[in-house]
């Protein structure tokens, strides 16, 4: 009798284990919770074309008096760094008595060569002709107050520029991050893109 009772008990045992055994494994089993999609729509609403007294404003707001709008060159909007959100390139022109500043280390702006070396610090000129690239944060874009950060790109203003969406290129350059500046530069067509850290060139033969 002792036997059958001691013989009931195990097996009563190893069903409740193997229960427990097979609920967790289907718990550990179940699908995992679905992450949230990034929808491709742009963030910013679509706005006016900026007058030239809102690209000074912008241009006062992020460099202050270290270099002036070039009225006589094109201006380009695009989400140039891939965040959705609406980015402006404007070309503009060192201030004489500022050339100090624009190179030193201590501003707040980001001063590149996009056909140089990434390591090497390039040198602005009296009579260079920059391209001021200021990123967009939220709907605002380069309008937003907030919005401070900022490039300056030398050897980077030629002729035809022109804002092209990188989703034309994704089959010869699937990397690109966003929207490009297409344009030609010493006779050579390509385009200033955004590499996820830097502007760099690109011919496009």
């Amino acid at each position: 009798m002792f036997n059958r009772v001691l013989l009931c008990m195990t097996c009563l045992l190893l069903t409740n284990c193997q229960s427990a055994k097979m609920e967790t494994v289907s718990r550990s089993g179940a699908a995992p919770a679905p992450v949230a999609s990034t929808s491709s729509e742009p963030v910013h609403a679509p706005k006016p074309k900026p007058g030239e007294a809102e690209l000074r404003e912008a241009i006062l707001r992020n460099y202050e008096k270290a270099v002036t709008v070039d009225s006589s060159a094109p201006f380009l909007v695009g989400d140039f760094n891939g965040d959705k959100s609406e980015d402006i390139a404007i070309v503009v022109k060192p201030a004489a008595a500022k050339l100090t500043e624009l190179n030193s280390e201590y501003v707040n702006w980001i001063l590149e060569d996009p056909r140089g070396a990434a390591k090497i610090r390039p040198t602005i000129r009296r009579d260079d002709l920059l391209l001021a690239v200021i990123h967009g944060v939220d709907r605002e874009g380069w309008r937003n107050q907030m919005a401070r950060q900022t490039y300056l790109l030398t050897n980077s203003v030629g002729n035809e520029l022109a804002t092209q969406p990188g989703r034309e290129l994704k089959k010869t350059l699937p990397r690109l991050q966003g929207d490009v500046i297409r344009e030609k530069l010493d006779g050579t067509a390509g385009i200033i893109f955004w590499t996820g850290g830097r502007y760099a060139w690109h011919p496009m033969i």
